[in-house]
């Protein structure tokens, strides 16, 4: 199998491309780090169809950088309940303790589907507590999920506390959970799948979870941010179907998930694949 770069594509620092197959390379319009305008950031995308490969690996030490995973942990948080039967399916609701949260739409109760959408970050908290330390633990561990330590507290660990995960690694479980391949029930990786689903102007399914992670200043700790998933190119290329998965961390003042997906879908955008 043949291997060339990007044609035309200016130089950036710790950025690497590899394109694989017959067809000729594509061309992105800029340099990936203009991408990510003042934020040091990790993206790494690999898109394959039936005949080619195409990688993008962006970031360097940024991309093995453990980070607290913020909200792309209710991806596992989830499966997790599912498995467990702490969670029974979409509709699953959990009853809102009446705390009143400065985003309006948390002050009510959610399922799990709406939790997943609006980020509810109390409706996980009050399954991380039911689950409990030693279920939790055990789940990190067969998922060698991050450096899979609770120690931050049950209903915190994963909210810029003690859990850490690398941007590689979380291109790996997304990888994984499109092709029901993490230790759960496929049915369950197939509603959370879905649960995923993301409206966009792409020409294909997206499917993904932004993460912000606001960081503490004083402590010298800066805000990072996530967005991870894939798509499926448009379903109508059924003679060759492509996918691209992706997963992109930034870091900054000014990062925060929407920040993190708009950027990535630019780059998905100039990136995916031809008719």
């Amino acid at each position: 199998m043949g291997h060339g770069g990007l044609r035309g594509l200016p130089g950036a620092a710790f950025a690497a491309l590899l394109f694989c197959g017959a067809a000729e390379g594509r061309e992105l319009p800029q340099a990936l780090a203009d991408y990510f305008p003042g934020h040091t950031a990790c993206a790494l995308l690999l898109e394959r169809d039936r005949h080619r490969e195409l990688r993008i690996d962006y970031g360097g030490a940024a991309c093995d950088e453990p980070l607290s995973p913020c909200s792309t942990f209710k991806i596992p948080h989830a499966l997790i309940g599912l498995q467990t039967g702490a969670l029974d399916g979409a509709s699953h609701t959990r009853r809102w303790d009446g705390t009143v949260h400065a985003r309006g739409e948390l002050n009510q109760d959610h399922d799990l589907a709406s939790a997943m959408q609006d980020s509810v970050v109390w409706y996980f908290q009050s399954l991380a507590r039911e689950l409990g330390e030693a279920t939790l633990q055990a789940w990190l561990e067969r998922l060698d999920y991050g450096n899979r330590d609770l120690s931050g507290g049950i209903d915190r660990f994963w909210l810029d506390s003690s859990l850490l995960i690398s941007t590689r690694a979380q291109l790996a479980l997304v990888q994984d959970l499109w092709r029901s391949a993490l230790p759960f029930a496929a049915d369950h990786q197939q509603l959370v799948r879905e649960l995923l689903a993301q409206d966009s102007a792409l020409p294909g399914e997206l499917h993904g979870k932004t993460g912000s992670c606001p960081g503490d200043p004083d402590a010298g700790r800066p805000a990072h941010a996530w967005f991870i998933g894939w798509v499926d190119w448009d379903r109508r290329r059924e003679r060759n179907p492509a996918t691209s998965w992706f997963a992109v961390s930034i870091t900054g003042d000014e990062a925060d998930g929407q920040r993190a997906r708009s950027m990535t879908l630019r780059l998905l955008a100039d990136s995916q694949p031809p008719e």
